[in-house]
């Protein structure tokens, strides 16, 4: 019989966990699906699919010591939502409904399912908490749906371990404790978050590759450059502002984890003052630089150290709560899952391009930006209360004109 998934939770998952007792910490992924399958095959595949996470089948609850704990729940059916619409529908709205609606991490289940039934095609939305998931979990949960929707059987999952037992450090034991918990009181208030999406060509894609590769860079730092400039021309009072932009940075490769979902990610913060003289490309090479040496086992040691100082030893959540407000005041964050890294024909479905994540913060200005590629072209997304109206275009247009600059070089190298 397998394990079931019953721990304390680890610092990271902590902080997270008490982050979104202040403000919303759900995210989305949304799948562009070519064909259809009936609403009771895909019923079907959200329950097998369930029984192979673990983590799909938890609540969040305080234990004896005051500790926030997974705990498994039976006869937990996640929700699934259908929506049968035309072949034109923004699916972007039926995101932002998912990001307007609060998990109930006492109760659980952790994720929710949003299938739209175009005549020739599908949208699959997958809504989570970030207390048990984080963006490529739920790309692996793309995966898994369509191979068990049209017939695969796969096997079941361990639990998902924390990435400080995976490290070897041990779990949150409270030296000190408070006469009485604080009895936590979720904000409910309606949020309206709004999200815009773009899709670039898989020949704008490759020009970008490899010329970021040109230039000694990443596809992501160019994306960083693009939003940053985009940002504060666009947004007058950003323009001499000492710029935050945060990426999230996925352990699954130096902790050697498997597809199962869970919270595998640190972030890394880097700062950009207002600099008018430097290029676009320098830009994009000091976003990149910013992120070194953070795929690595020491990295993921010292951030989690970090989180362990501030959420673990005690069990007061209200200093708990004081201290991590200050935590990611970030402007901008560009949340990167590279590349979808499974192949993407299902027989009759095929996945043709997965966006997200997308992600609110709700503190006040910031902008989300998801970064994916699949089937060899980037899809952007950007996610805000307070978005700014045509970024996304105005990052497309960025980084076109940057590419454009090496068609230009090369054509005048040409006539000398």
């Amino acid at each position: 019989m397998r394990t079931q998934q019953n721990r304390t939770l680890g610092a990271f998952e902590k902080a997270f966990w008490l982050l979104d007792q202040i403000d919303s910490k759900d995210f989305c992924l949304a799948a562009h699906i070519s064909g259809t399958q009936p609403v009771e095959k895909w019923r079907k595949a959200i329950d097998l699919v369930q029984q192979r996470h673990p983590n799909l089948s938890v609540k969040v609850v305080l234990d004896a010591l005051g500790r926030p704990t997974l705990q498994h729940v039976e006869d937990l059916p996640i929700p699934l939502r259908v929506v049968h619409v035309a072949q034109d529908y923004r699916w972007e709205q039926e995101v932002e409904k998912e990001l307007s609606v609060r998990f109930n991490t006492a109760e659980g289940p952790l994720l929710r399912v949003v299938l739209l039934q175009k005549p020739e095609s599908t949208v699959l939305i997958l809504a989570a908490n970030h207390t048990v998931a984080d963006g490529t979990s739920l790309s692996y949960v793309t995966r898994d749906l369509l191979l068990v929707v049209t017939g695969q059987e796969l096997a079941l999952l361990e639990p998902q371990a924390s990435n400080d037992h995976t490290l070897g450090l041990p779990e949150d034991q409270p030296a000190q404790t408070v006469e009485q918990v604080l009895e936590l009181n979720m904000k409910t208030e309606v949020v309206n978050p709004l999200v815009s999406s773009h899709r670039f060509s898989a020949n704008t894609t490759r020009t970008l590759l490899e010329r970021a590769r040109q230039e000694n860079t990443s596809v992501h730092g160019a994306i960083c450059a693009a939003v940053l400039l985009a940002a504060r021309k666009m947004r007058p009072e950003w323009d001499q502002t000492r710029m935050e932009l945060v990426s999230p940075i996925c352990t699954r490769g130096p902790l050697s984890l498997d597809d199962n979902v869970g919270l595998n990610i640190t972030t890394q913060s880097v700062f950009f003052d207002n600099q008018p003289y430097m290029s676009f490309w320098d830009l994009a090479r000091l976003a990149k630089a910013g992120l070194g040496g953070t795929s690595s086992v020491d990295y993921t040691k010292g951030y989690l150290s970090f989180f362990r100082n501030l959420v673990f030893g005690h069990n007061d959540i209200a200093h708990m709560l004081d201290a991590l407000k200050q935590a990611f005041n970030h402007h901008i964050m560009v949340t990167n899952l590279v590349r979808v890294k499974y192949k993407t024909d299902f027989g009759p479905l095929k996945l043709e391009a997965l966006y997200g994540p997308m992600v609110r913060s709700g503190k006040g200005l910031e902008q989300t930006i998801g970064a994916l590629t699949t089937n060899g072209s980037l899809c952007l997304t950007n996610t805000s209360d307070t978005p700014i109206p045509g970024l996304l275009l105005e990052i497309k247009q960025i980084l076109d004109q940057a590419c454009q600059d090496t068609v230009v070089a090369k054509m005048e190298c040409s006539v000398r």
